[in-house]
């Protein structure tokens, strides 16, 4: 009887243990939940608001200017734009970027930072491009540098409008392998453009680039490599065929020497650009030339990306891509 009455009481005992460590793991669990505080979406989407910002909330349909960093789950880094010499440009709503933090952007304010949990059904990318692993969890730290308020160029009149020769202005590319030991190199012609002046200055512009003409012409030419840089891996030329570069502002250093800040829409992405250019005169024709090199992934061409695929290969190539223009006026 003594056994039987020893072995119930050792029972209730370790029936009392559990019962103690459930509750300590439901405090612990309420405790964790009142300290993350992240809300939950419809679609999955969690995000919790780390600083505050102000002024009016982001809508859908505006452009803003933020920072991003991307890691997984185990706290491995996929993506950082805070390297960046500026901040990321994106549309809201425009599917520029996947749709958790599509989602994530609005109702921000500026100076705002959002932590976001994005399961994978946010956080596939646009065409064929995606994560490494794009099965997992994401976890964006975002913040909100600006909204963007469009500067609209001034209306021109009638003589104030430049167009160019398309048949003598030329756009040089150069890509090259992570290392910038070799690379490819050739040319993409315009399809129209135009010049804005006044007072005899140039203070604006509007250039579309053909980009089914992009060819190679670093030796002999190669319709694969043409071929690849036309398919969805780069700029898949059969969906957008337009490249736009339009100017915002341009300030004078000298008679000839300008800074130019620009919009580069590639793939439907508009991001901004800066760089220097010469603006001399041939027989009363302008003649406009520039050097500059962009960031490719900030418009999500990301094929073999040195920065984001660094660990997953050896035959990478550099983000950067460089371009020479010289464009000549009618």
């Amino acid at each position: 009887m003594k056994t039987n009455v020893r072995i119930q009481l050792n029972k209730l005992n370790i029936n009392i243990v559990k019962i103690y460590i459930s509750i300590l793991v439901l405090i612990v669990l309420f405790g964790c939940s009142n300290k993350t505080d992240f809300t939950i979406t419809a679609s999955g989407l969690q995000y919790k608001i780390v600083k505050t910002g102000s002024g009016p909330s982001v809508v859908k349909g505006e452009e803003v200017l933020i920072h991003e960093t991307t890691k997984y789950t185990n706290d491995s880094l996929v993506y950082t734009s805070r390297n960046r010499p500026s901040p990321l440009k994106v549309l809201v709503g425009g599917n520029q970027v996947i749709k958790g933090v599509d989602e994530g952007l609005q109702g921000m304010k500026i100076g705002e930072i959002r932590k976001l949990i994005v399961p994978p059904s946010l956080s596939k990318r646009t065409g064929n491009v995606t994560f490494p692993h794009p099965d997992s969890t994401l976890l964006y730290e975002i913040e909100l540098i600006d909204i963007v308020k469009e500067e609209i160029v001034p209306k021109t009149v009638d003589g104030n409008i430049l167009k160019i020769n398309k048949e003598k202005s030329i756009l040089k590319w150069e890509g090259f392998n992570k290392l910038h030991t070799n690379g490819h190199y050739g040319t993409v012609t315009f399809h129209s453009g135009e010049f804005y002046a006044k007072e005899n200055k140039i203070f604006g512009g509007e250039f579309l680039i053909d980009m089914n003409t992009i060819i190679n012409t670093d030796g002999d030419y190669s319709e694969s490599l043409v071929d690849h840089l036309k398919n969805a891996d780069f700029f898949e030329t059969e969906k957008y065929p337009m490249t736009t570069l339009k100017i915002i502002t341009i300030k004078y250093i000298d008679d000839s020497n300008v800074s130019v800040l620009a919009n580069l829409t590639i793939k439907d992405m508009l991001q901004p650009v800066e760089f220097d250019a010469r603006i001399t005169y041939n027989e009363n024709k302008l003649i406009f030339t520039s050097k500059f090199t962009i960031d490719r992934t900030l418009w999500n061409i990301v094929y073999a990306s040195g920065s984001i695929f660094g660990s997953f290969g050896d035959n990478l190539i550099s983000d950067e891509v460089q371009f020479e223009t010289s464009i000549f006026t009618e």
